[in-house]
């Protein structure tokens, strides 16, 4: 079989090349790696309030816990790297989730901004795959500023740079599962004041916000777009719903469902824990006419039932299908991603455009 990584390198070879356009200089594959090169610029923004309304009953509960006061924060700016086309700037801010390890407590985000843009741009926050390394929301992210849509890639709690020393989040997770929660918690806290971000730069129209995701950013995705319930575009990316069905059905989750097993946790029990998190749950906020699901028509890692389950959560958005299985989607990235490009700037899309 041929390993994740393997994809992602192939990957490459599609990303790296944009659409009737030269290769970028910037060589965003290694973008983690750049040591920023323009000087150190400070901006004030503040949080959004979360809208409560029409929430009840467990929708409410579950919400409250994202609630938190709307607060007054400063966030930095720094040129990464920058080509003909593209711009990107490192943005670090404050989590608003302050875990126990200080380093997952800072955001260390990145901004492509496209060059030639006139007027105010749309935008979109990027999620990242399980695997970690950041390399295909980075190239999702350059793509979109090359076709004029600013995008922020966001990496989630405890990824990257996030990752604390010899992991002891991982031993606190284990020894209590429900910790867990926190992770996704403060990964849509993050995303929210991101957003909040995004809508108070002067290059950025603040009604135009969107967030997608491919794989686990798919999910979270989803998760975030329903408890915030404001992006103005939502596109998840071979994902769907039902933690708990995917934690036990996936080949790259076998780790977790080994702990949960060994500690006597059945899948209806994980279902109970994870209801303050389950996309599900909070899918009815997201827009229908303003979502597109994209998925694999052979996907091996998302069961179908959990795809249905989501497109169904959000009342039938229309989704796409790309011909192919979870990993062996990445040979149709470029399409995907000009379907992105074409829902976020508010264009008609009918099809995946191979």
């Amino acid at each position: 079989m041929v390993s994740m990584r393997t994809f992602l390198a192939c990957g490459l070879l599609f990303l790296c090349v944009p659409s009737a356009q030269a290769a970028p200089k910037i060589h965003w594959a290694n973008i983690g790696t750049t040591q920023p090169s323009g000087p150190t610029e400070k901006f004030d923004a503040t949080d959004e309030p979360l809208d409560l309304r029409g929430a009840t009953g467990d929708l409410a509960k579950w919400l409250k816990p994202f609630a938190v006061e709307p607060q007054k924060f400063s966030y930095t700016q720094q040129l990464l790297d920058e080509d003909e086309n593209v711009r990107v700037y490192r943005l670090t801010f404050p989590s608003p989730f302050v875990s126990p390890w200080p380093m997952n407590n800072v955001v260390p985000a990145e901004l492509y901004v496209p060059k030639s843009a006139k007027g105010k741009l749309p935008a979109t926050i990027v999620l990242d795959i399980m695997d970690g390394s950041a390399i295909l929301p980075r190239g999702l992210a350059h793509g979109m500023a090359e076709n004029g849509v600013a995008a922020l890639y966001v990496p989630m709690a405890y990824y990257g740079e996030r990752r604390p020393k010899s992991d002891p989040h991982l031993k606190a997770f284990m020894d209590d599962p429900v910790r867990t929660l926190d992770a996704l918690r403060q990964t849509v806290m993050d995303i929210r004041r991101a957003k909040a971000i995004l809508a108070g730069r002067v290059e950025v129209d603040p009604k135009h916000v969107g967030i997608t995701g491919i794989s686990l950013g798919g999910i979270m995705t989803s998760l975030a777009a329903g408890v915030d319930g404001g992006f103005d575009r939502v596109v998840p990316i071979l994902a769907g719903g039902d933690l708990a069905a995917m934690v036990f059905h996936a080949r790259e989750t076998r780790s977790i469902r080994a702990k949960l097993e060994e500690k006597g946790v059945s899948k209806e029990q994980l279902e109970t824990m994870l209801a303050p998190v389950e996309p599900l749950n909070f899918a009815s906020r997201i827009d229908t006419g303003r979502c597109l699901m994209i998925n694999a028509a052979q996907d091996e890692v998302i069961p179908r039932d959990c795809t249905d389950a989501l497109n169904k959560a959000i009342r039938s958005p229309q989704i796409l299908w790309a011909p192919a299985g979870h990993y062996s989607s990445i040979h149709f990235l470029p399409a995907i991603r000009q379907t992105v490009v074409r829902f976020m700037t508010g264009q008609k899309v009918e099809k995946i455009e191979f």
